[in-house]
């Protein structure tokens, strides 16, 4: 397994990923948002890799305030997950960004009520919970953690 930087060749296998994980991790009208985000990244996008084929991705980015940091888009593959792999890739995203920008003091993320536990395991508490904010059946779930709640890396 290799985690390495997004490219754009990888564009079709992502939203490949997203596509596995709808309609029970994401609405369908959000594969048109994603694809406008690896056009336009805000920051470092990941990609893990098993066999040559991409099997989770996630990113990362820091906000205006210059203190909060936002994980973009993390999802694995509907038949890897439960696996570690998603767990990895966070651990990933959190050190190397976090490593590189010391005046992070936050990190949030916009989930859902289905990944929601997965990010409580890893230091997340619930801000705000919109009742279907990504749709029917999908609450928009948001989550922060202080850099320091549990240091700089997931195990």
């Amino acid at each position: 397994m290799n985690i390495r930087l997004y490219t754009p060749a990888d564009r079709e296998a992502c939203l490949e990923l997203l596509r596995s994980n709808t309609p029970e991790h994401f609405s369908p009208a959000e594969e048109a948002e994603m694809g406008r985000f690896l056009d336009t990244l805000p920051g470092p996008y990941f990609v893990v890799e098993d066999g040559g084929r991409i099997i989770a991705s996630g990113g990362i980015a820091a906000e205006r305030d210059g203190i909060t940091a936002t994980l973009c888009w993390g999802m694995v593959d509907a038949s890897r997950q439960r696996s570690g792999v998603g767990t990895k890739l966070l651990a990933h995203r959190l050190e190397s960004f976090l490593a590189e920008h010391p005046q992070i003091r936050r990190i949030q993320t916009h989930t859902s009520q289905k990944v929601q536990a997965f990010y409580a395991k890893h230091g997340f508490s619930v801000v705000e919970v919109r009742p279907h904010g990504f749709g029917p059946d999908l609450d928009h779930v948001h989550m922060m953690r202080d850099r320091a709640s549990s240091g700089d890396s997931i195990k």
